[in-house]
């Protein structure tokens, strides 16, 4: 009897998409390790037409399944993240000169889940959970900065020092019922407004 075929009978492995953009991940780590200058033919989601830029790349983030590059764009002096799978051309930028990494990436990301990292201090989020799904965050914790403030027999609340991006606001949503936002009221207001804006769908 084949082993290997008894075997997938009873185990499911995940089977990850093809992941686009991967054919840059080597160019771009040597561009790294040589410290090259690459110009990169990009099409960001909100844009129609793919345009230029000049990156000094530093860093190399893979997250769900997607790579993204890390690097300073040259013509805006500001550290920008690059999609691989939104990069239809890619080359090495010669006679540029490459300008070094001066910023901790481990703490650029910090503050942030996923990979939208916004500038400043972030605000400390407090949310609430019915106590059935508090385990599923207990066990699998969101953030490094994620702590239990309050708890009691119907929820626990759980404190995060993150920014709010669409991905943090994206987990909260899905939770669904079970979760609500208690600080800020800022946060908890755009919450409010998004659920009514989704509710006009229904």
């Amino acid at each position: 009897m084949d082993q290997n075929k008894n075997k997938q009978s009873f185990i499911h492995y995940k089977r990850s998409p093809e992941i686009k953009g991967i054919q840059y991940l080597n160019p771009i780590v040597s561009a790294i390790e040589n410290k090259e200058v690459l110009r990169l033919y990009y099409l960001p989601f909100y844009e129609d037409k793919p345009y230029f830029n000049e990156v000094h790349p530093y860093l190399l983030k893979e997250h769900q399944s997607r790579w993204y590059l890390v690097g300073l764009n040259a013509f805006k002096g500001k550290i920008r993240t690059y999609a691989l799978d939104r990069i239809r051309d890619l080359q090495v930028a010669a006679g540029t000169e490459y300008a070094p990494s001066t910023f901790d990436t481990e703490a650029y990301f910090k503050n942030s889940i996923g990979i939208i990292a916004p500038e400043g201090l972030p605000p400390t989020i407090k949310l609430a959970v019915q106590k059935t799904q508090a385990q599923y965050l207990i066990t699998r914790p969101w953030h490094d900065s994620q702590n239990i403030m309050e708890e009691n027999e119907e929820q626990v609340v759980f404190s995060f020092k993150v920014h709010p991006t669409y991905e943090f606001r994206s987990l909260v949503l899905s939770l669904g019922r079970d979760a609500y936002i208690q600080e800020p009221a800022s946060l908890r207001e755009e919450m409010k407004k998004e659920l009514e804006k989704m509710l006009g769908y229904y």
